[in-house]
């Protein structure tokens, strides 16, 4: 267990930036530091000089990371934003720790999504290229999966592993259980971005499409059910959502967001709240391409529902994609609620930026017409 951080967000990013500048000093200083050293030859008296600078740049260099983390993690913890200090008890006591318990974890993922899936309960498999990232658990230590994070039971890696089983469990629910193992941790983005970048991009699209494929009743696309299915799925997408908001996400998954399957986006974005910008993206894309059968936007509207700002956002400078999906609600009973909420936090008085509100009520306006009432409450 790690321990309880209390920081001040604003002040911290303004040490960060004066050690910063402290760094600029000595690197600036080192080059004629050397140039003297060398004009010197053996003359030169200060030995230790240039050790002692190296280290203070390193001190400067680690405190930033250290630092930088701390804040990261305090903002992902504390769902409100207030100024002054935040506190909150930090699952990992470093980002080394955070980073190590993240790989255990994926890796056990992966030993158990290798596996066959057995019985008639098993999802079928996606055409997501679904082995991305399978090859990076072969040579792992036995004991990597007897962490407290997913670990697999204490059974060793290699036993038992055929006819879908590890250690004579079937592989699905060691998989859930490993994931489950990740439950109150993503939101330290250091371990959030480590299990994305062990699982990969592959064997993330193929998880959360098992759970696109388990968690609902009808289509894929069409709901997530109230009691936000099994914990595997939300882990995934709330890691997703904490490496993201800090900047922590490589260029392949934003190429995932751009051609994964509708069950996938839709699952991403309603069983955790990611970012505007990220939300935004999700319903551009998907508002973008040809509608898969069956597809319905109840997904894409609960997740406005919550961000009423990246929903102004999306009306006032996406306008051909926000009519789609304006349209498609229209002609959806379940969006009705939902999207009379949605579009009154995004419309209200007050929301968000004067002309984006303006640009936005034009867009709903041309695009809805007299198909939806919007109560001025």
């Amino acid at each position: 267990m790690g321990e309880f951080v209390g920081i001040d967000p604003r002040w911290a990013q303004e040490v960060i930036r004066r050690m910063e500048a402290g760094k600029g000093v000595l690197g600036r200083t080192r080059p004629g530091l050397d140039a003297a050293i060398d004009e010197a030859g053996q003359d030169w008296a200060g030995h230790r000089g240039t050790t002692a600078m190296r280290r203070a740049w390193e001190f400067y260099h680690e405190s930033q990371q250290d630092l930088k983390w701390r804040v990261d993690t305090l903002e992902q913890l504390v769902p409100v934003r207030e100024r002054g200090m935040l506190t909150g008890a930090f699952p990992f006591g470093s980002e080394t720790e955070a980073v190590l318990a993240a790989e255990r974890t994926a890796h056990a993922i992966l030993r158990a999504l290798d596996q066959p899936a057995t019985g008639a309960g098993a999802a079928p498999e996606t055409a997501t290229g679904a082995e991305g990232g399978d090859d990076q658990a072969d040579g792992e230590e036995a004991g990597d999966d007897q962490a407290d994070d997913g670990q697999v039971g204490g059974e060793e890696a290699g036993d038992d592993q055929a006819d879908g089983q590890v250690g004579g469990e079937e592989a699905g629910d060691v998989m859930e259980r490993a994931l489950a193992g990740g439950e109150g941790k993503t939101g330290d983005p250091a371990y959030a971005a480590a299990l994305l970048a062990t699982l990969g991009p592959d064997a993330f699209t193929r998880l959360l499409s098992e759970h696109a494929a388990s968690d609902t009743d009808g289509p894929a696309e069409d709901a997530v059910p109230a009691d936000g299915g099994p914990v595997g799925g939300r882990v995934l997408a709330e890691a997703f959502a904490s490496a993201e908001r800090t900047g922590r996400l490589g260029d392949a998954w934003y190429e995932l967001v751009d051609s994964a399957p509708a069950g996938v986006l839709a699952n991403l974005v309603t069983l955790a709240g990611q970012s505007g910008a990220m939300l935004n993206r999700v319903a551009t894309g998907l508002l973008g391409r040809p509608p898969a059968p069956g597809w319905s936007p109840r997904a894409l509207i609960q997740a406005y529902e919550r961000d009423p700002l990246a929903f102004q956002q999306l009306l006032a400078e996406h306008r051909d994609e926000a009519r789609v999906l304006l349209d498609a609600a229209a002609g959806d009973p379940g969006c009705a609620e939902p999207l009379a909420s949605a579009v009154h936090e995004a419309l209200k008085p007050g929301a968000g930026v004067d002309g984006l509100r303006e640009r936005a009520w034009r867009t709903v306006v041309r695009g809805l017409g007299a198909t939806l009432e919007i109560e001025d409450r």
